[in-house]
């Protein structure tokens, strides 16, 4: 199949993905799971279990689908089980199983990555015990353990793209479809809201919420603020186009995706991306390349700051072109209290600095919380959200985790090319307030980018 023929598929697939989960809506906070959600999804898990145990790619093709058009990864359950833990939990057991039968299975544990990788999993295994003896709730213990498990996929997907040359090539054209998907639905959202035709707690919003597992903020003029999980990549993304366009491959198809992922990038308004997306083009820069680099960074960075503000000034009806809204935003980062959400980032140093004290070597165990009075909302409030990302693993994992990232990162430092290290650094920049690092998507950009500069790396030394 052909990469355009690929690229039309996935792009239907991925609109058929979320028509099906509004009509058959999996289980939510506000509705039960609908039959034929659970049906049409054990037909898939079922498929892909076939596949995989005939040892045909198909099956990881299904998953590689899943994962890239899938999003947040709750269109689909069994019950209260995504279909993607189950894709995770029945193919790596597949997987292990064909190693053991072979009897291959030094081709995991001779792995370089294998020590580290397994004692990071295995440490998260024993954070999680901490937890659930901590009091911590069980679902919310197994929804930060979860995570951890994708890192998993790295052997598989280092055979892959040994094995299969087509794999990243049909990769990277249902990748694409997903990103002019997902601007299609980001900006029919917008239209939506700001014109009115949805309106908060209406069906679409909570499907949008939920199940789409999204986050809708109105903003003054009109303005909404929508973000998605899948958007953790969104600047990842943009630095790997930029790179395509340094090294002038597929111009005119990377300047669009490039074009429509800043928009959706100036819609999310995530403060910390922006950051990130300059921390990244600096990483990027070399001087054999320096003006190609300086020429396209600057038309990225003009296309964000232009972009957000055509939008905002056709949304405030030419009342305004947004720049108190963007410039306050940023300038928070240095003086928080002007705004609410970086306020209350602040107000949680504290209570975090007292659970990393109490327990520094051990941590308080996955799926832990945080109790803070809200001076925005009067009253006191408990959340799981952190809000600062190398805290919440030294929290909940303790310093023994904490060093087995940073272990983790530094071995994975070691094999990366430069073209890839801004990928890695913008994504630790945003862990900085947010947990993207052991966000499910994290660990898959860390898994991508290990298995792909192995490959690399074994290829050079042959």
């Amino acid at each position: 199949m052909t990469e355009k023929k690929i690229y039309g598929l996935s792009l239907i697939v991925f609109f058929l993905i979320r028509i099906f989960s509004f009509v058959f809506t999996p289980a939510t906070p506000l509705w039960a799971s609908n039959l034929v959600n659970t049906l049409f999804s054990l037909v898939i898990l079922i498929i892909a279990s076939y596949f995989l145990i005939k040892r045909s790619t198909y099956g990881w093709y299904i998953i590689a689908a899943e994962i890239i058009l899938g999003g947040s990864g709750s269109y689909f359950g069994v019950g209260s089980i995504s279909l993607r833990t189950l894709l995770l939990i029945f193919s790596i057991a597949i997987f292990l199983g064909l190693k053991l039968k072979d009897k291959k299975t030094n081709e995991i544990i001779g792995d370089r990555l294998f020590p580290i990788m397994a004692l990071l999993v295995g440490w998260s295994f024993i954070s999680a015990l901490i937890g659930i003896k901590n009091g911590h709730t069980f679902g919310s213990v197994i929804a930060d353990t979860i995570p951890y498990l994708f890192f998993a996929y790295y052997f598989p997907l280092k055979e892959l793209i040994k094995n299969d040359t087509r794999f990243l090539t049909n990769a990277k054209s249902i990748l694409i479809a997903t990103l002019v998907g997902n601007f299609i639905i980001i900006l029919n959202t917008f239209i939506g809201f700001s014109s009115n035709f949805f309106v908060l707690q209406d069906h679409y919003y909570h499907w949008y919420r939920d199940v789409a597992a999204g986050k809708i903020t109105t903003l003054p003029f009109n303005f909404f603020r929508l973000v998605l999980n899948e958007h953790l990549l969104l600047v990842p993304i943009l630095l790997w186009l930029l790179v395509e366009l340094i090294e002038q491959k597929n111009k005119i198809t990377n300047w669009i995706l490039s074009i429509i992922t800043i928009l959706t990038l100036s819609i999310n308004l995530t403060r910390i991306y922006y950051l990130a997306l300059v921390g990244g083009i600096l990483l990027l820069f070399h001087k054999e390349y320096w003006v190609k680099w300086f020429k396209y960074s600057a038309v990225f960075i003009l296309t964000l700051i232009i972009g957000f503000s055509a939008i905002h000034l056709i949304t405030s009806r030419g009342q305004s072109f947004g720049f108190e809204i963007f410039g306050l935003r940023l300038q928070s980062i240095a003086t928080p209290q002007i705004e609410d959400s970086s306020f209350s980032r602040m107000l949680l140093l504290p209570k975090i600095k007292e659970k990393i004290l109490a327990t520094p070597i051990w941590g308080q165990g996955l799926g832990d919380t945080v109790t803070v009075y809200s001076p925005v909302l009067k009253q006191t409030v408990t959340t799981p959200n952190f809000d600062w990302g190398y805290l919440e693993i030294w929290a909940e994992l303790g310093a023994i985790g904490l060093i087995l990232w940073l272990a983790l990162l530094s071995s994975l430092l070691k094999t990366l090319n430069f073209q890839s290290l801004p990928l890695l650094g913008s994504l630790l920049i945003i862990n900085l307030t947010s947990p993207a690092l052991f966000h499910v998507f994290g660990i898959i950009l860390l898994v991508v980018l290990a298995a792909q500069s192995t490959i690399k790396n074994h290829a050079s030394a042959e």
